[in-house]
């Protein structure tokens, strides 16, 4: 990918590290309450079905009981929040003596950042917590790039005219696109590949717990300053999507065209990998376990935890890209899913994994990748079909895998050829 020379080195955007330790500190105190209520609720479960046992002599004791471990689990949550505050005043104090160190630029703080977002991102956007990922641009040591006209032109030395905006998936960042290396250098991923072939990439990093029709109408408005301010003519976007990223991907698409934005008119290609079309088991799982806990009194406080997870998450369950998919009724069984019509000009390719070596085998496609399954992959279910101009079937790969394959990457580098053949699902 282009470089960036110390004599170009852009100004990034200001980046107070003590913003960092405050959501640290935001992180443990929610964590600590979300993860002390089942066991707290589960604690109390148990001990009322003993006392209830015991009958009207056991009712002291049972109060008794109540109070102390109401005061053990409060006094845990507390101690969460005297963490959080304990944090923000002492990174405030030392921030305004020394420089704080950063803690989410290295990879693993922004994976673990990543992961927080995954499950409790919807939280802490509504609590205007620093731990929230803002939708931006990412260079390749993962610092947000804004979008004005110098800052694009001194980031993206060598500007084309064909754009491939890359999309991760839930947890994840746009470090996942790379493989990593022994001395942590990237040297074989999607991105430099794209590069050899006239690409700029452009790396997005959102908050895969907000709803992924919010992610996609963010990633329309971005696209939109994008392509106004790049230093070149724009003739050609692909959007790239991983897992997750491929509804945000597609959920851009139809933001956009709403939005009637510029950018539409140079979008020719979207590339979903391992991208839940119609949801994933997974979630699927989660939604109907969280119910089934929630009927009996002693595992409902492990129900409401499940049921705690993200908005983004819950959206896995059948794929949802548009806000119509939410708008009523959003946690009943049977979703309110929306198949969006076809955008005509651009043309969606599907890549799919199973993990038998062979594509066709019929295990590989009862499970898929472990994560998505074949059908859901591919665009296609009982209740009606992703428009796709070409679906490739991988053997012997799981979700993650189809990340850094090599039989992947040189079939998604085919379908973005100026000339891409039509054809039936092919399996390999």
């Amino acid at each position: 990918m282009d470089t960036i020379t110390a004599a170009h080195q852009p100004a990034a955007p200001v980046h107070d590290a003590v913003d960092d330790w405050r959501g640290l500190g935001d992180l443990i105190e929610l964590a600590t309450q979300r993860l002390s209520a089942p066991v707290e609720g589960t604690h109390h479960a148990i001990a009322d079905g003993w006392f209830h046992v015991a009958g009207h002599s056991g009712s002291p004791w049972h109060s008794a009981h109540r109070a102390a471990t109401a005061n053990l689990y409060g006094s845990i949550r507390v101690a969460g929040s005297i963490a959080r505050v304990s944090l923000d005043i002492g990174a405030t104090t030392i921030g305004s003596l020394h420089r704080v160190r950063p803690l989410w630029d290295s990879r693993i703080g922004a994976g673990i950042r990543a992961a927080a977002n995954a499950l409790w991102g919807d939280e802490f956007e509504r609590s205007s917590s620093p731990m929230h990922t803002e939708l931006s641009i990412r260079d390749t040591t993962g610092t947000p790039v804004t979008t004005d006209p110098v800052t694009l032109s001194l980031t993206f030395e060598k500007p084309t005219p064909r754009l491939a905006v890359l999309l991760h998936g839930l947890g994840k960042t746009e470090r996942s696109w790379n493989p990593k290396t022994t001395d942590d250098v990237n040297t074989t991923g999607l991105p430099i590949m794209l590069e050899a072939d006239g690409f700029t990439p452009v790396l997005v990093r959102y908050n895969s717990g907000r709803r992924v029709s919010d992610n996609g109408e963010a990633l329309a408005a971005l696209l939109e300053e994008i392509t106004t301010n790049w230093p070149t003519r724009v003739d050609e976007i692909v959007l790239i999507g991983h897992s997750m990223g491929g509804l945000v991907a597609r959920s851009s698409l139809y933001a956009g065209r709403s939005a009637n934005h510029d950018w539409i008119d140079s979008a020719n290609h979207l590339v979903a990998l391992a991208t839940p079309h119609f949801g994933s088991p997974i979630e699927k799982g989660a939604h109907v376990a969280s119910e089934l806990l929630t009927t009996a009194a002693a595992t409902r406080s492990l129900g409401e935890f499940i049921d705690g997870r993200s908005a983004g998450i819950k959206d896995m369950r059948h794929g949802n890209i548009h806000s119509a998919d939410h708008s009523e009724h959003p946690e009943s069984s049977e979703g309110n899913h929306v198949v969006a019509p076809p955008i005509e000009v651009v043309h969606q390719h599907h890549g799919v994994g199973v993990v038998t070596d062979s594509a066709s085998h019929p295990l590989g496609f009862l499970v898929g990748d472990l994560v998505v399954r074949v059908n859901s992959a591919a665009g296609v279910s009982s209740t009606g079909h992703v428009e796709s101009k070409n679906v490739r079937v991988f053997g012997g790969l799981n979700h993650l895998g189809l990340l850094h394959d090599a039989n992947v990457h040189t079939q998604i580098r085919k379908w973005l050829t100026p000339v891409t053949p039509t054809s039936p699902i092919a399996t390999s």
